[in-house]
């Protein structure tokens, strides 16, 4: 797995490696796909010591009312909810940050899929009596609506193999099983708002932002859009989880969006930073009106890099970020988050993300989310002068500022005011 594209290119090239501390640290598979980080030894400590906790086909007890949606085969997918084998483990990747690798590989291996096929329109069957894998599909959508773990037993064709799956692009995947039966053991504590907004079959954007003034985060608003639980009910579907993340962060900053364009302009220069699991964001807020501009940025070695641009304007966009994915609307919803509500202004923005050798095990779009929420919270390096930010800057990031304002839209425009 080469997930920045250098491999034996770099190497003949005599561009980047792993420092040899690190090397000698990495398994053969490891050191021959120049890897920084070796995620296939913890794998094997893990299997030691946790392998006898799924040598059974059925399990009993608490666990996160979540559920996974598989893209593949799309309409035709698999659907099921999340086993967890470690009570206490938190669910929600908010819980998660200031983890390693080691830690996010040992949560991801000790959830189990629980897997049925399923047509995305087998949403529809939720709190009726159909065949068994109707019964399986409402009582886990039940579960799902729950705020706190839910007692559940279950029974699966075979015992689960503890697996986990590296890919160079999306997040490690953990042992997966065929489910044959599902009880709930316990009532789901379900808000009453959400249980009304179900029964009213109030249309899954409406709802979604009803929740999110309620407190409701996105982890959650995402376990239930995923699971075919909002929406009319004729026309409820589950949605792949992959998707959902992404239409979730969407939904919500278009919310903060649409209150930030009626707030005061920000009138001062600001640089916000935060590094995480060897990604850099820096974050700037130029006076101005609502703009937003995303970069994101592999580095390889100075002379090795590659940089995509994502852009928005005042009114909006109607077109995917295909070039970064859901990593523009997990980035973008942070910050506009922090603009409308603990900021209380609108600004252009320009956010960077700089991705470090030493990240080749991605590990899902809410790193990104939480990196930037974490550079929001902080305190902000503050200037008078346009070109005041910008000399600061090119002492905090790691590429030449020369490589950004080549491309940029926000950072080029010149204002009386900057001057």
């Amino acid at each position: 797995m080469d997930i920045l594209g250098l491999g034996e290119k770099a190497k003949k090239k005599g561009k980047w490696a792993p420092p040899v501390s690190e090397v000698n640290e990495l398994c053969p598979q490891c050191r021959k796909n120049k890897r920084v980080y070796c995620p296939h030894k913890p794998l094997l400590a893990i299997k030691a010591e946790h392998s006898a906790k799924f040598d059974k086909t059925e399990f009993f007890g608490p666990s996160p009312p979540n559920v996974f949606v598989g893209h593949f085969g799309y309409p035709n997918i698999n659907f099921g909810p999340m086993i967890s084998i470690e009570t206490g483990l938190p669910d929600n990747p908010k819980d998660w940050y200031g983890w390693g690798f080691d830690k996010i590989v040992y949560a991801r291996s000790m959830q189990i899929r629980s897997q049925i096929n399923s047509s995305v329109g087998m949403a529809r069957s939720f709190r009726t009596n159909g065949g068994p894998s109707s019964r399986i599909i409402s009582d886990s959508q039940e579960a799902a609506m729950s705020v706190k773990p839910v007692d559940i037993e279950t029974h699966f064709s075979k015992k689960p193999n503890l697996n986990i799956f590296f890919h160079s692009i999306n997040q490690p995947m953990g042992p997966s099983a065929h489910l044959e039966k599902l009880i709930i053991a316990e009532n789901p504590k379900i808000p009453k708002k959400l249980d009304a907004l179900v029964q009213d079959g109030v249309k899954a954007n409406e709802a979604m932002k009803e929740l999110m003034h309620l407190g409701h985060d996105e982890h959650y608003l995402t376990r239930l859009l995923t699971s075919g639980i909002l929406g009319q009910k004729d026309s409820r579907r589950f949605v792949p989880t992959k998707w959902g993340i992404t239409a979730v962060d969407d939904t919500i900053a278009k919310e903060h969006i649409s209150k930030i364009r009626n707030l005061r302009e920000n009138s001062k220069f600001l640089f916000f930073q935060n590094e995480y699991l060897a990604n850099r964001f820096s974050v700037l807020l130029l006076p101005g009106a609502f703009e937003y501009e995303n970069f994101e940025a592999w580095i390889g070695a100075p002379d090795n890099f590659s940089i995509s641009l994502e852009h928005e304007p005042y009114w909006g966009r109607s077109e995917y970020a295909a070039s970064q994915g859901g990593g523009y609307y997990a980035a973008r919803l942070s910050v506009c988050e922090a603009l409308a509500t603990k900021m209380r202004k609108q600004a252009r923005v320009v956010v960077i993300r700089e991705i470090m050798p030493e990240y080749d095990l991605p590990v899902g779009v809410w790193e990104i989310r939480e990196n930037v929420r974490h550079a929001m919270d902080s305190k902000p390096d503050e200037f008078a002068s346009m070109e005041a930010l910008l000399n600061f800057a090119r002492t905090k990031i790691k590429l030449s500022l020369d490589e950004y304002l080549s491309r940029s839209h926000v950072l080029r425009q010149r204002r009386l005011s900057d001057f």
